[in-house]
């Protein structure tokens, strides 16, 4: 469980540090594989498709996911209980005696270990995808700049036409990851396709 936990948390940093709050995204890496099984870091295409058919969300599906991984339950009773709660998540995860800011918590610390454990991967392709230097990038994290920040922020300033340093000086003056996108106007659509990239990159190099 601790393992699949941490795994749903390390994908979920294509949510761009949102946590609970939108459904993830596929990496470079995995497209060529959609059509064969879109959703299976989650649940067989079968399933997923299923429970589409009956009126859920791919927000909603992959959400009550991420619920009945750390519950130890089948995403079909999530979905249930989530409908029977007002559609709320946190009712939801109340039911199961899970709390989603402590999970949100937990998932951030996850995923920065899961990062932490291939630190020179994605320091390399940070740098490689940003046009900076291994040793500006490692400045910053010794600087106390969180590795999930830096991904993030590498594909936000790629979408935004900014410089990197532009924002990890945003995020030294105390602006959140989502403070920073608002304050840009990002396309969300646009941020999330460059994010895909660079965690493809990163995930191939983690494989070789």
């Amino acid at each position: 469980m601790k393992k699949l936990s941490m795994i749903v948390c390390a994908l979920s940093f294509l949510l761009l540090g949102s946590g609970f709050n939108q459904a993830p995204q596929l990496t470079n890496a995995e497209e060529g594989k959609q059509k064969e099984n879109p959703h299976r870091h989650f649940m067989n295409e079968a399933d997923f498709q299923r429970l589409i058919d009956q009126g859920y969300t791919k927000k909603e599906i992959l959400k009550a996911a991420h619920i009945a991984k750390f519950a130890d339950k089948k995403i079909d009773d999530v979905l249930k209980t989530y409908k029977e709660s007002d559609s709320s998540w946190e009712k939801t995860a109340a039911h199961y005696g899970l709390d989603m800011e402590k999970l949100k918590k937990q998932c951030h610390e996850q995923k920065e270990k899961f990062l932490e454990e291939h630190k020179e991967d994605v320091i390399e392709n940070v740098a490689e995808y940003t046009g900076k230097t291994e040793t500006q990038i490692k400045s910053w994290v010794n600087e106390g700049i969180p590795l999930r920040f830096i991904v993030g922020g590498a594909a936000m300033a790629k979408a935004s036409g900014k410089d990197m340093e532009e924002l990890i000086k945003m995020k030294k003056n105390g602006q959140s990851f989502q403070d920073i996108k608002k304050s840009l106007h990002l396309d969300k659509g646009k941020l999330h396709k460059e994010m895909k990239v660079l965690m493809g990159k990163i995930k191939e190099d983690m494989k070789n």
